[in-house]
């Protein structure tokens, strides 16, 4: 053919997709010519329709396009067809009953030819036949194949698909890796795969042609036998192995290895482990040995997946590791739990109205879904957690600086000023009581594409989608004000909050190193200077270079997980930078490594007390003189004189002023004022 995107994969038959798409996920539409009638199989979205309508143009007339296939309801599958209708094809729809009643949304207003009311198959004028092969769940009620009695092509739909990274027409030698890994994804169990690909295999099959991946020419029954013995899905049971026995946890991390190879391409993939300890035959992939205690190496490997690749590599692999996890009856990588459980990857097709607006939706919806199925929302305020926050705001802003969008969002740090009074006067209930009027009333003060989110401690951030710096600190004084007027609360509550701009991280550097961390340590540091303004304040600008972000590192050596919550805020919040430890012995070994201005300690500790700490740092001369404070409830004659016999001064009973702890703490901590 004179159009170089058309390719002629049989007689008379053509691939009329687009090749500029992105995402691993390829869409193949086909034209069969049989003389006068042209049959479109499976047309495609609105996102390629202008290349497919070139396509099927450059071969024939929209007139002598009789049929339109659609195997299932997908809009990447059948959301062009009142498109290919608006440009004057007049065509019947050939599907399923249950996708009519779907796909009839999409606004199609063709006539149908539905498969179950005639016999599951079409007699073209020229007596070619069509046969429609039902494949029921796979992965939809009500999907179909057409196998062509002519030409001996199976139009396989989802079947017999791929994720491809570096997608080719033709399946090369790396593509049941491929093809498996999109099964793992889509298809819901071995039992629902199996007859159909029994069936499959009593056909005379010359060539494959599914809708997503690449067109198998050759070994048919290779990749039909291999899904009928694929286990997948959810209901998936997977024979036990032993491990160590199989080759410990080199063989299954080498397998994953492959698998991405076989999805990306080998120089992605070793630049993505760059730095891993192993070592790695780089011919066959395989592991040949490792410097991580135990198992570790199988979460060090998604770890740095992670860190490399994000979310998407994640997302695309869970389903192959989930099967090793099962096989090898060992604990699914840490990253998986954490970062995400499951997470679906659909494309996303909305309205070009605006393009702006069209790009901010994309990415807000791109992102939620990545890590949907892993969300864990706070528990008090229903608000997406932290968690979320970071993996959204990084994705977010990556993105945005990587097409070089005109976007400005704006991020909102909040937090509450009365927190630790409001704990002590009246307990942990009544704080969450507050978080949560206070998520209910910035909810409704914001716009629908404001994201607000839960931190830690008593912080929240809104992230504006788009606005301007004005914008912005109107809506922040807005939510200052109703707070601070608000009857909801036990007491008057206040807010400080601090506002960035990314435009303000652009100027003079439009190319940023961790744009997220950057504008997060930004909005932080801000509130952090509103509530050295007064509290109650919105701040929303600062000499960065010469603000003092540590004025001196604190050790609390506590077991009370409330006081260590609160000290920790309170004195973050006078810039102090604070280490933890739970119990005299860790409290050491952290001194072994840190320089400390100030010690904090209970008496009461697991392994070694609070005085043993002070004698093991009185023994040594570079901790001797570090000053020691004990804030406990054990406080009695003999207790006071041990301290004094151990050179310390004060010594608190629980609970404790923190204005008063605040102030010894600056007279023993030189240099430590903020000005």
């Amino acid at each position: 053919m004179s159009n170089a995107r058309v390719v002629e994969i049989a007689e008379n038959i053509y691939w009329v997709g687009s090749r500029g798409q992105q995402g691993g996920l390829n869409c193949n539409p086909y034209l069969l010519v049989d003389e006068e009638e042209a049959v479109l199989i499976d047309p495609g979205s609105v996102l390629d329709f202008e290349d497919v309508l070139g396509n099927v143009l450059s071969i024939v007339p929209l007139g002598k396009i009789k049929y339109v296939i659609l195997h299932h309801q997908d809009p990447d599958f059948s959301a062009s067809v009142p498109l290919f209708e608006q440009k004057g094809a007049n065509f019947k729809i050939i599907t399923h009953w249950r996708t009519q009643n779907l796909v009839k949304y999409y606004g199609i207003k063709s006539d149908y030819y539905i498969v179950n009311e005639n016999g599951f198959k079409l007699v073209l004028k020229s007596g070619r036949v069509l046969r429609f092969l039902p494949t029921p769940y796979l992965h939809f009620p009500g999907a179909i194949a057409t196998y062509d009695e002519r030409s001996k092509i199976l139009f396989s739909s989802d079947l017999f698909g791929a994720f491809s990274y570096e997608w080719t027409l033709y399946a090369g030698e790396d593509y049941l890796e491929k093809m498996k890994t999109f099964h793992e994804h889509y298809m819901p169990s071995n039992d629902i795969l199996r007859p159909i690909m029994e069936e499959f295999l009593r056909l005379d099959i010359s060539m494959i042609a599914p809708q997503h991946g690449s067109i198998i020419r050759d070994n048919v029954k290779t990749y039909i036998k291999a899904l009928r013995d694929m286990e997948c899905g959810s209901f998936m049971a997977s024979i036990k192995k032993n491990l160590m026995k199989s080759g410990g946890v080199k063989l299954i991390c080498s397998l994953v290895i492959k698998r991405y190879v076989a999805i990306f391409n080998k120089a992605e993939v070793l630049q993505a482990i760059e730095g891993l300890e192993l070592t790695l035959d780089k011919e066959t992939l395989e592991i040949t040995d490792y410097n991580y205690p135990g198992n570790r190496l199988w979460d060090m490997l998604f770890e740095f997946i992670l860190a490399r690749k994000g979310l998407q590599w994640l997302i695309v692999i869970e389903p192959y590791v989930r099967k090793l996890s099962q096989e090898y009856d060992i604990p699914m990588p840490e990253v998986f739990q954490t970062t995400l459980k499951q997470a679906e990857e659909k494309a996303l097709h909305l309205s070009q109205e605006n393009l702006l607006l069209k790009e901010i939706n994309a990415r807000l919806e791109n992102s939620i879904k990545e890590v949907q199925e892993k969300l864990v929302h706070c528990p008090v305020t229903g608000l997406y957690n932290y968690d979320f926050f970071q993996n959204y705001l990084t994705s977010e802003l990556e993105n945005l600086l990587a097409s070089d969008s005109p976007q400005n969002p704006a991020l909102l740090i909040l937090d509450v000023d009365q927190v630790d009074k409001i704990r002590f006067s009246y307990g942990e209930q009544e704080v969450n009581e507050i978080l949560k009027n206070i998520a209910d009333m910035v909810t409704a003060l914001k716009e629908e594409n404001t994201l607000l989110f839960r931190l830690q401690g008593a912080s929240f951030a809104c992230y504006l989608q788009h606005t301007t710096r004005e914008a912005a600190v109107s809506f922040a004084e807005r939510v200052r004000n109703e707070i601070a007027s608000s009857e909801k609360f036990v007491e008057k509550i206040t807010v400080s909050i601090g506002v960035v701009t990314l435009d303000e991280l652009r100027e003079g550097n439009p190319y940023l190193n961790d744009p997220a961390e950057r504008m997060y340590n930004i909005a932080t540091m801000r509130v952090k200077l509103a509530k050295r303004m007064g509290m109650n304040f919105v701040c929303s600008s600062s000499s960065l270079e010469k603000y003092q972000e540590e004025i001196g590192k604190i050790l609390i050596v506590e077991t009370d997980e409330v006081s260590i919550d609160v000290l920790k805020t309170f004195l973050e919040n006078s810039n102090y930078k604070v280490l933890i430890a739970r119990d005299g012995e860790e409290a050491l070994k952290i001194l072994e490594t840190e320089e400390v201005d100030l010690i904090i300690s209970e008496i009461m500790l697991p392994k070694i007390d609070g005085f043993l700490i002070r004698e093991s740092l009185l023994a040594k001369s570079q901790t001797k003189n570090i000053p020691f404070l004990i804030v406990s409830h054990l406080k009695d004659d003999d207790t006071v004189e041990r301290a004094a016999a151990l050179g310390i001064e004060h010594y608190f009973r629980k609970p404790v002023m923190l204005s008063e702890l605040l102030g010894v703490i600056k007279n023993r901590i030189k240099g430590e004022t903020f000005r």
